[in-house]
């Protein structure tokens, strides 16, 4: 444990030490949340309301460019760097390296996601969740399924460019089809259906009920199939972990 914590703590540094990695972290959603409010609040909806069903929108999303761009993409760097090549020398085995990782992206997260609550809260009316115990463990859930998920796909990449590339691709997906960004009654009915194959659309569906509408235990199928991503994909990232591109 100790050897994950100190691991998590190095790449923690290194990770606000890149600037623009910070700025795509947490000042990337903000923007894009005034600019929605922008766009949204006004005759047909208020600024509570806008700040409830943007901003766990939101939350979600960033965590699927933490999982991605902060985990995903890093680790597929020092795999091409040689960085995990050094580690292979060392004690420490995939599943510790993929577990600091991991911790390390969490620690970003929610730092960006008290930011994100914090901003709604300043300039929309938001208010804390009203199941609060059942919207923190849906970002548990949430994390741990897509955090893996993400290691996953990104240990499949031959390099650093692959990994990007990937990762823009789920994201654009999941963020323009998931509800995220645009209401789902919007689109027509194949988009609406192609939504519910996306995991971001179920952490959407669990952080918008938890926060106004009632507790996760009324959310049960959403919360077992993110379980079941996160069991499968920690599997699947660990099996296919390699130390170097070749």
């Amino acid at each position: 444990m100790n050897a994950i914590v100190k691991l998590a703590s190095l790449e923690t540094k290194m990770f606000f030490r890149d600037r623009l990695s910070v700025f795509w972290t947490f000042l990337f959603l903000v923007v894009m949340i005034w600019l929605f409010g922008s766009m949204f609040v006004g005759d047909n909806m208020s600024q509570k309301a806008f700040a409830e069903y943007f901003v766990p929108s939101w939350i979600g999303v960033n965590i699927v460019t933490t999982s991605f761009f902060t985990l995903g993409t890093v680790l597929t760097n020092h795999r091409e760097t040689g960085v995990l090549r050094r580690y292979q020398s060392t004690p420490l085995q995939p599943w510790k390296i993929l577990a600091a990782h991991t911790f390390q992206g969490t620690v970003i997260f929610a730092i960006s996601a008290v930011l994100l609550m914090v901003f709604g809260m300043l300039l929309y009316d938001l208010t804390l969740p009203t199941y609060i115990g059942s919207t923190l463990l849906s970002l548990l859930i949430s994390i741990l399924a897509f955090f893996p998920f993400a290691l996953f796909l990104t240990s499949l990449a031959k390099n650093t460019q692959s990994a990007a590339a990937i990762s823009s691709l789920f994201l654009n997906l999941m963020l323009f089809l998931s509800g995220a960004t645009f209401p789902l009654e919007m689109m027509p009915t194949v988009l609406q259906y192609a939504a519910k194959v996306l995991p971001l659309y179920y952490v959407i569906q669990l952080l918008r009920g938890t926060w106004t509408e009632a507790p996760i235990t009324e959310y049960g199928f959403e919360a077992a199939l993110l379980i079941g991503i996160a069991i499968l994909s920690a599997m699947l990232a660990t099996r296919f972990f390699r130390w170097s591109g070749k």
